[in-house]
C-alpha cells in the first residue's frame, strides 16, 4: 500500500470519528430495516472498502495496474477521497437528527432538501462513493473499481428501500424531489 493510500485511510478514520460522536443525536425509530437486509447491504459495502485497501487481492487480474502509480495520481485520489469524505460528513451534518444507520423512519421525520440533499438525493452515498473512487485511484489496480462497484451496488440496494419509505411518508413532495434531483450521481442518475 503506498504512501497515498495509507493517507485516505485517515480520512476515513475522520469520518468515523464524526459518525461515531454524533451517532446517538438522532430521532426515535418508527419504522426499521430488517437485520438480514442490513448485513446483506454491510457485507456489499465493507467488502468493496476491503477489495479496494487490502494487498490481499492484488494477484492476478485484479491486481493489473490500470492508472500510473505515481505521485500525480496519488495525490489527484488523495484529493478526491477528501473531497468525498468531507461532502459525506456536509451531509450527514445536514441531515441531523433525522440520520440512521439502517433504512428507517424517525419520528417527526423531516424531508431535507437542502445543503447536499439539492445536489443529490443520498449525498453520504454519494460522499462514500467519491471517496473509494479517491481511494481507488491511489491504488491504481484493477481491484480498485471492482470495490468501488461493490460499494455503488450497496448503496443502489439500500436506497432502493430508503426510496420505497421516503414515497410512502412524503407521498407527492418526494415525488416532486426526485424529479428535481437524482439519487446518487448529479445530473445523471
Amino acid at each position: 500500500m503506498n504512501i497515498y493510500t495509507q493517507i485516505t485511510l485517515s480520512f476515513w478514520l475522520v469520518l468515523f470519528a464524526y459518525w461515531f460522536l454524533n451517532a446517538s443525536k438522532v430521532k426515535a425509530n418508527v419504522q426499521a430495516q430488517s437485520r438480514v437486509s442490513r448485513y446483506l447491504y454491510l457485507f456489499f459495502l465493507f467488502s468493496g472498502a476491503i477489495i479496494v485497501y487490502s494487498p490481499w487481492f492484488a494477484v492476478g487480474v485484479l491486481g493489473h495496474q490500470i492508472i500510473p502509480d505515481n505521485q500525480y495520481t496519488g495525490i489527484g485520489g488523495m484529493v478526491v477521497c477528501l473531497g468525498g469524505v468531507a461532502f459525506a460528513i456536509w451531509a450527514r451534518k445536514t441531515l441531523g437528527d433525522n440520520w440512521s444507520g439502517d433504512v428507517t423512519l424517525k419520528k417527526e421525520h423531516e424531508l431535507v432538501q437542502s445543503g447536499p440533499y439539492s445536489i443529490v438525493r443520498h449525498p453520504i452515498y454519494t460522499g462514500f462513493e467519491i471517496a473509494v473512487l479517491g481511494a481507488a485511484i491511489t491504488v491504481g489496480q484493477l481491484k480498485g473499481i471492482v470495490g468501488l462497484s461493490m460499494v455503488f451496488a450497496a448503496h443502489y440496494y439500500k436506497t432502493t428501500m430508503e426510496e420505497k419509505i421516503m414515497y410512502e411518508q412524503f407521498r407527492q413532495r418526494y415525488a416532486d424531489y426526485s424529479k428535481r434531483v437524482k439519487r446518487l450521481v448529479p445530473f445523471v442518475f
